[in-house]
């Protein structure tokens, strides 16, 4: 037992004790988990569990009432979300936007600029595009974009296309820690597939923690899924072992075992 804990990774992101009240009306209650990584854990719970309220304490969109967050051992807590982002860790899909009058290219530009600290008088220069060209070719590559589509404006891309956009647009900041909010929703089967496929490929080399309704896709990616209800977490585990837990059957489904889509 003792080799097996000396072997255990020390975590990427960690919360002790996190507590967000607001105004007697407790969000998040007591929540003390930590992610290693590589990897993806999924965080799952019945609309109303404190799952959004999570994701914006860990991002930096709110501040938490107490308790800590940690990042590679750095207390993060009271850092604004634009701060904690340029540390490495980047909240993506609901948060990220696309600019759907610049071209697909130039909204992967942007963070990349923002990341290397150039202003927006340098992504003005004819230079800017050229400087990051390569990159952004990788990039694309990466996401499953085609080249066709560099320089078309980024309204006309297909929704999935979109939300590869909204990925890449994160993986630019070139995130060590990965927050996904509900990246399927909306989504056809076939873009499903799509971003699925992507995402496991991300998660074999950065931490991922997921927030996601399609349980499908949770099965298809979670390495240790974390069940919220009323602002607490009820249970860790694999996803076959939680859902077959009593309590996440009552809480999440009452009563009817968790399959398919929550």
């Amino acid at each position: 037992m003792a080799s097996a804990a000396a072997a255990t990774p020390a975590p990427v992101v960690e919360v002790r004790g996190l507590s967000k009240d607001f105004r007697g009306f407790i969000a998040v209650r007591d929540v003390t988990l930590a992610f290693a990584g590589p990897g993806l854990t999924a965080v799952i719970g019945p609309n109303g569990a404190g799952k959004t309220t999570f994701f914006n304490l860990l991002s930096g969109f709110l501040k938490p009432s107490s308790g800590q967050i940690l990042y590679r051992g750095r207390n993060i807590c009271g850092l604004s979300a634009q701060r904690i982002a340029s540390l490495g860790l980047v909240r993506s899909f609901q948060i990220t936007s696309v600019f759907t009058n610049l071209s697909v290219s130039e909204n992967l530009v942007l963070p990349m600029q923002r990341r290397d600290g150039n202003g927006v008088e340098f992504w003005r220069s004819s230079s800017s595009l050229e400087c990051y060209g390569l990159e952004v070719a990788a990039l694309l590559q990466r996401v499953g974009i085609a080249e066709e589509w560099r320089d078309r404006p980024a309204c006309l891309l297909p929704y999935g296309l979109k939300r590869a956009l909204e990925l890449g647009i994160s993986l630019a900041a070139n995130p060590d820690v990965l927050l996904l909010d509900e990246p399927t929703a909306g989504m056809a089967a076939r873009d499903i597939g799509m971003i699925t496929d992507l995402i496991r490929g991300l998660a074999a080399e950065r931490t991922i923690i997921l927030v996601e309704h399609n349980l499908r896709v949770v099965a298809n990616l979670a390495r240790e899924v974390v069940v919220m209800q009323q602002g607490a977490v009820l249970t860790v585990g694999s996803y076959d072992a939680v859902r077959r837990d009593p309590r996440v059957i009552e809480a999440y489904l009452g009563g009817a075992e968790p399959s398919g889509h929550a």
